[in-house]
């Protein structure tokens, strides 16, 4: 296909493969062993070379395909994809922070990352207003089109607080901005969640199983807690590093530690259950592959990222292999879905339009 038509139809789900990609990298340096750490180079920079890949028909299609867009936007179940463009942004930019000599001298990596940082937040924003006041407005929209897909739009907001935590340690001088956004962010996130977690799981009590195409994003319900339990580890090295609001240090770990714990249980329950909901499907129903199995990328690397700071907080080595196993579950599952989307993208199926 030609460039032009590929861009004319590109979905937003194309991203998705890039946060399932960019997460990797963070995943592989909780382990702490030096093959791993060059392994997670190789995904680094191919995490790199999709994004601009993926950035070249995204931006020509916004330019010129502004009915095509508009159409995505209206879709009930296309539209909520669209921020997964700036969640990806902020992945990358936890990527520079990870590995800052990679490309870039450290400094310079840390001021991408900075802005990589501030643009993601700011687009993840942007869609999320954009698609919440068409979906509140949209006539045609009915329980049964829910799915945990629905949680990208409001809970994208807790993305920004696990790399702007980080930001607000090694740029004292911005931490308005950076501390301020990221508290704002996890606030409007966290409650957003809880409310659209109530109505997807109504849904599924309710009303038969989303069509199979929809399945893989089942995962997606465990990442909230997953990154909440993130972000509070964040807090506690931020915490312990420089004096913000006056926190003692101390007493917030404590308290942070257990609900770490808390959230990671919530997190690893969810992922044995949403095995078991896959497992159905392929079973009594069917589960051909879509771009949509993206979706068991980011939430399985969300949860093993989750398991390191829950064995780190605790030392448990229950945890500790827990999070072998479900990093081993990540490589396994990333490289299933690459292989088919590459083979996808030789045919020229996942090019066409998907609706």
């Amino acid at each position: 296909m030609k460039f032009m038509e590929i861009a004319q139809h590109f979905s937003p789900v194309w991203f998705a493969a890039v946060m399932g990609t960019a997460v990797i990298p963070l995943v592989l340096s909780l382990l702490g062993l030096p093959l791993m750490e060059s392994l997670g180079v190789l995904f680094f920079f191919l995490a790199v070379l999709m994004f601009l890949l993926a950035l070249a028909p995204w931006s020509v299609k916004v330019l010129l395909f502004r009915e095509n867009v508009t159409k995505d936007l209206n879709h009930p179940v296309a539209a909520h994809f669209f921020p997964t463009m700036p969640i990806a942004l902020v992945i990358l930019a936890l990527d520079f922070l990870r590995y800052p000599d990679l490309f870039f001298s450290p400094g310079t990596s840390r001021i991408i990352a900075f802005w990589l940082w501030l643009c993601g937040s700011l687009g993840i924003y942007l869609f999320a207003y954009l698609i919440l006041i068409r979906v509140f407005s949209h006539r045609e929209i009915t329980p049964a089109h829910a799915n945990f897909g629905w949680f990208i739009p409001p809970v994208s907001k807790m993305i920004i607080p696990v790399a702007g935590l980080e930001l607000a340690e090694l740029f004292p001088a911005q931490l308005e901005l950076t501390f301020g956004l990221s508290l704002v962010s996890f606030g409007a996130g966290l409650f957003l969640f809880l409310f659209v977690g109530a109505a997807v799981y109504h849904r599924y009590i309710y009303h038969e199983l989303p069509m199979s195409r929809l399945a893989p994003t089942f995962f997606i319900g465990m990442v909230p807690t997953a990154i909440i339990a993130a972000i509070l580890f964040k807090m506690i090295h931020l915490f312990a590093s420089r004096d913000v609001l006056g926190i003692a240090p101390q007493a917030f770990t404590s308290v942070a530690k257990i609900a770490i714990l808390i959230c990671w249980g919530f997190s690893a329950w969810w992922f044995v259950m949403a095995c078991i909901v896959i497992l159905y499907y392929i079973k009594r129903i069917e589960l051909p592959f879509a771009m949509s199995w993206w979706a068991f990328t980011f939430p399985s690397g969300a949860l093993g990222i989750a398991s390191a700071v829950a064995w780190k907080v605790s030392g448990f080595v229950s945890i500790y292999w827990f999070f072998l196993l479900a990093t081993l579950f990540l490589l396994g599952v990333w490289l299933i879905v690459f292989l088919q989307t590459v083979r996808g993208i030789a045919s020229g199926k996942l090019f066409l339009p998907a609706h």
